[in-house]
């Protein structure tokens, strides 16, 4: 068979506990099967280095893929930690880059030499990218898949910012400032959709400065005078909780030349010199459009990334479905979780299926389109073995 997947999670509090009861179940679904590689998830309030010593002992030196998050929901509950082990004949590999959030360029020259040798040789039909999402840049790295005939997709870590630990998974290592690259071949399929259900407020602003993951200035005034003046209360007050939480659900969206996608910039806080901290960099000169939330297009939107991605995968045996949305979904669904895991349990189905907090999620449309990285978005990915 190309593809065998198993899932396990656990709810313990305690991290080594939860690890070998996530993982056990896991192997314990993979009857006879050898294990091949491992999508992790824990929660970001555990110490990585009572996870990783467990996790090796009992699935050995097979490569890990994923990392920390504020929010994990399986068998339509919450759990603090979920294991899901592919096995099989397939083809995968994996790259681990530990140096991206301090060098993002060098960490895009390096990641370039592996997608060279995936346009010439076709070997990889999708790659999934886990990137830190609070130290990185990640546009440096996008512009290197182009003419790259890749499916591309993934996250942006660092959900539950600013609290707790933020800590990918790749190859061996767990660390953070890192990114990790799953590389997916022969024998097993990744149908991969992107969603968003955020409305146009009818706001509108110039981005004057902009550097990096900074927002400076919208239309030549601090860029948190601006937005505060139009959401209320002071920029010091967003900086604080309930309101720290919330300032995430009004993204600001622009559409770069040459791009279909319309990309959602999200600020991660406000910084004391006024600017917008953000995640996703915001081009200079961009006319901006305030979004706030609509729950009911949000709903649809994941109902749409799991029908497509289930869809793109093909008609293989259904292996394993994962969601990935971004922190401002559970924020958005605070006080009724269980209608958004309604939603996503109708659409998978039989399919087993998990959903992850992130600061964001990396997509491509088409082999002919850059990917991009958004926030406030639902990216699903359906895996199945091959036909």
């Amino acid at each position: 068979m190309s593809l065998v997947s198993a899932v396990g999670y656990s709810n313990e509090i305690n991290g080594r506990e939860a690890a070998q009861q996530a993982a056990q179940q896991a192997l314990k679904g993979l009857r006879s099967a050898s294990p091949k590689a491992a999508l992790v998830f824990f929660s970001h309030l555990f110490d990585p280095a009572e996870i990783r010593p467990v996790l090796n002992a009992l699935l050995g030196d097979i490569p890990l893929w994923g990392g920390t998050t504020s929010t994990i929901y399986a068998a339509s509950a919450p759990q603090k930690m979920v294991v899901v082990i592919l096995g099989g004949n397939f083809a995968l590999d994996t790259t681990w880059i530990g140096h991206y959030s301090i060098d993002p360029l060098g960490s895009a020259l390096e990641l370039s030499g592996r997608l060279e040798h995936a346009r010439i040789n076709r070997h990889w039909h999708s790659v999934l990218l886990a990137a830190d999402g609070l130290n990185g840049e990640i546009s440096t790295l996008l512009p290197y898949f182009e003419q790259v005939p890749l499916g591309v997709g993934g996250f942006l870590s660092g959900a539950g910012f600013p609290r707790g630990k933020n800590f990918l998974l790749g190859e061996t290592f767990c660390a953070e400032g890192g990114l990790s690259a799953l590389w997916l071949g022969a024998g097993i399929r990744a149908g991969m959709a992107a969603a968003q259900g955020w409305k146009d407020s009818g706001v509108y602003f110039r981005a004057t400065a902009s550097r990096e993951n900074r927002l400076i200035q919208l239309d030549g005034q601090p860029a948190a005078d601006q937005l505060c003046t139009v959401l209320g209360h002071t920029p010091a007050e967003w900086t604080k909780p309930p309101l720290q939480d919330l300032l995430r659900l009004f993204p600001l969206a622009y559409r770069e030349a040459g791009q279909s996608e319309t990309v959602l910039a999200a600020p991660l806080t406000v910084a004391e010199d006024g600017s917008l901290r953000m995640n996703v960099a915001i081009p200079e000169g961009s006319i901006l459009r305030l979004m706030t939330t609509d729950p009911t297009a949000a709903l649809q939107a994941v109902r749409t990334a799991i029908q497509t991605a289930n869809q793109l995968a093909g008609e293989g045996a259904a292996g394993v479905a994962m969601l990935f949305l971004d922190v401002g979904w559970f924020e958005l669904f605070r006080t009724r979780p269980a209608k958004l895991l309604e939603v996503v349990q109708e659409e998978a189905g039989e399919i087993p299926c998990f959903s992850v907090a992130t600061l964001g999620q990396i997509w491509r449309g088409s082999e002919d389109a850059l990917p991009v990285a958004a926030n406030l978005g639902a990216l699903a990915v359906v895996f199945k073995g091959e036909s």
